[in-house]
């Protein structure tokens, strides 16, 4: 329930400070995302509106602030519908991208995303900490029977993102 009422909290706050994508970087960055798999810049430019748009009191949420943010931004990607804390029988993935599959039939690709949290004062041995596990937990959920029914014919991506207060450490993909 806290998680929902922050996940509102947030979206309605980037929407009232009119904080979103322009239609056309949102549609370019959204198609890629679906089609490339180009994550990179689909989570760059997140991370890059989270640090930018963060007050200190937002920092101050942590973890949960920043799960949410990227929710909210991941919620208004056309192609997929954002999962958080999907169970997978192996655990919960923090986002998986369901992809749309049945309107977009021609999707290439689906995303794992395992989110980390460290504190802004956290030494790089703990971000690299915090790195490994992630890495250990995507390739967990994307074994497991609920991700593989779910993913149609799309190529699963697994993504590991590692925040370091605002400022984004690690944005990965997880390659067998």
């Amino acid at each position: 329930v806290v998680r929902e009422q922050l996940y509102n909290y947030l979206l309605d706050t980037y929407r009232e400070n009119d904080l979103q994508f322009e239609s056309y970087d949102m549609s370019e960055l959204s198609s890629r995302l679906a089609y490339d798999g180009d994550w990179q810049a689909y989570f760059g430019y997140i991370a890059d509106c989270l640090h930018r748009y963060s007050s200190q009191r937002d920092k101050q949420k942590g973890e949960a602030y920043v799960h949410g943010f990227t929710l909210a931004m991941t919620s208004q990607n056309r192609f997929y519908h954002p999962i958080l804390e999907q169970d997978t029988q192996a655990g919960y993935a923090d986002i998986f991208l369901l992809p749309l599959t049945e309107i977009y039939k021609d999707m290439e690709h689906s995303y794992i995303i395992e989110l980390k949290y460290a504190k802004g004062k956290d030494s790089n041995e703990r971000v690299e900490q915090l790195r490994c596990e992630a890495i250990k937990q995507d390739n967990r959920y994307a074994a497991s029977k609920t991700v593989r029914n779910n993913i149609g014919n799309t190529t699963l991506q697994r993504i590991v993102v590692v925040y370091r207060g605002t400022e984004m450490a690690v944005c990965e993909e997880v390659i067998d």
